[in-house]
C-alpha cells in the first residue's frame, strides 16, 4: 500500500493549481493551459473505475455521487464515470444499458424519462438497495469542481460529444476532466469538439500508439490507456519518453491477482512507468 499522506497532499495541491487555470468567464480555456503533465507525480494516481462501487464499498453503488464523496474523504480524487442520456434529454450516470443490476426497476435507461429513472434506487455490488438515486452529470461535475475531483468521462453509445462538452464548459471543469476514446476516429472527433481538454486514447501496443500519434493530436493532450493486462515494458518506456501518461486498467484479473497475492503488486507494476491505475479496488492503494 503505497499512497501515503504526503502523496495525497501533493496531488491535492496539483489539482488545486490546475483547477485555478479555469476562467470565470465560461469561455474555452486556451489549449496550452491544460496539459497531461499533471499526471506525472511521485506516486501513481488512483482512478476509481465506474466512480467506485465494487466489493470494497458495501453500501456504495457504482456511478453514484455519494460513492464519489465517500472515496474523496478516503483520499481518492480521480473517478471514471459512465454517461447516458434519458429520454427527455438529461445527462445522467450509469454503465449498463438497462436497469436491474445496478438499480431497481426494469427497462432500457435511454428510453426512460428522468422522472421514471428517479423513481428507482441504486444497488451496491452485492445487490443491496440503497437510498441513492441515479445522479445527474451536472451535479457530479459541480461537486467535483468544488472539491477538486477529477473525472474520466466514458460516453455511452449515441451520446452527443458536444452536449457533454458544453456542460463541462458550463461547469468550468475543462481542466478537471479527461474524455475517453476507444479508437482513432473517436479520439479525432472528441479533439475536434474539445481541443482544450485531455483525451484518454487506446494504446495497448505499438501499432495503436502509432495510429494515435499519426492523427496529429498534440501529445500533451493525451493519456494512453494500455489495457487491462500488462503491456510489454517497451511500450511503457516509449510512453514515458514521449511524456504521455500511461493508464493501466487493473479492473478484473489484475485486481483479483493483487487481492490474492498482495497489494504490493501495484507497487511493482507502477515501477514499469504507469502513472494512472484504473481500479475496482481504490482503497487497496492507501
Amino acid at each position: 500500500m503505497f499512497l501515503m499522506k504526503k502523496y495525497i497532499i501533493t496531488l491535492s495541491l496539483l489539482c488545486l493549481a490546475m483547477a485555478c487555470k479555469s476562467p470565470s468567464t465560461g469561455q474555452i480555456i486556451p489549449q496550452e493551459e491544460i496539459t497531461n503533465q499533471m499526471y506525472f507525480t511521485s506516486k501513481p494516481i488512483v482512478s476509481a473505475h465506474r466512480g467506485g462501487g465494487g466489493e470494497q464499498l458495501k453500501g456504495y453503488p457504482e456511478n453514484c455521487l455519494e460513492s464519489i464523496q465517500y472515496l474523496s474523504k478516503k483520499g481518492i480524487h480521480s473517478f471514471e464515470i459512465d454517461i447516458f442520456e434519458s429520454a427527455d434529454g438529461d445527462l445522467l450516470l450509469m454503465h449498463d444499458d438497462k436497469l436491474g443490476r445496478t438499480a431497481t426497476g426494469q427497462g432500457v435507461v435511454s428510453a426512460l424519462t428522468t422522472a421514471q429513472l428517479h423513481n428507482e434506487k441504486l444497488k451496491d455490488e452485492f445487490g443491496n438497495v440503497t437510498a441513492f438515486q441515479i445522479p445527474f452529470l451536472k451535479d457530479v461535475l459541480s461537486w467535483c469542481k468544488t472539491h477538486k475531483g477529477y473525472l474520466m468521462l466514458d460516453f455511452k453509445k449515441g451520446i452527443s460529444y458536444q452536449k457533454v462538452v458544453d456542460l463541462v464548459r458550463e461547469e468550468k471543469m475543462e481542466a478537471q476532466v479527461v474524455l475517453i476514446s476507444y479508437n482513432t476516429a473517436q479520439a479525432e472527433a472528441l479533439h475536434k469538439v474539445a481541443p482544450e481538454m485531455l483525451l484518454s486514447v487506446s494504446a495497448r501496443n505499438e501499432d495503436e500508439l502509432n495510429r494515435i500519434l499519426q492523427t496529429g493530436i498534440p501529445k500533451q493532450k493525451l493519456l494512453a490507456f494500455t489495457g487491462i493486462r500488462l503491456a510489454p515494458d517497451q511500450l511503457y518506456e516509449r510512453l514515458n519518453q514521449l511524456k504521455i501518461p500511461a493508464i493501466l486498467g487493473t479492473l478484473g484479473n489484475l485486481d483479483k491477482r493483487a487481492a490474492t497475492k498482495g497489494d504490493h503488486l501495484y507497487t511493482e507494476w507502477a515501477k514499469k512507468g504507469i502513472q494512472v491505475f484504473s481500479t475496482d479496488r481504490p482503497l487497496a492503494f492507501k
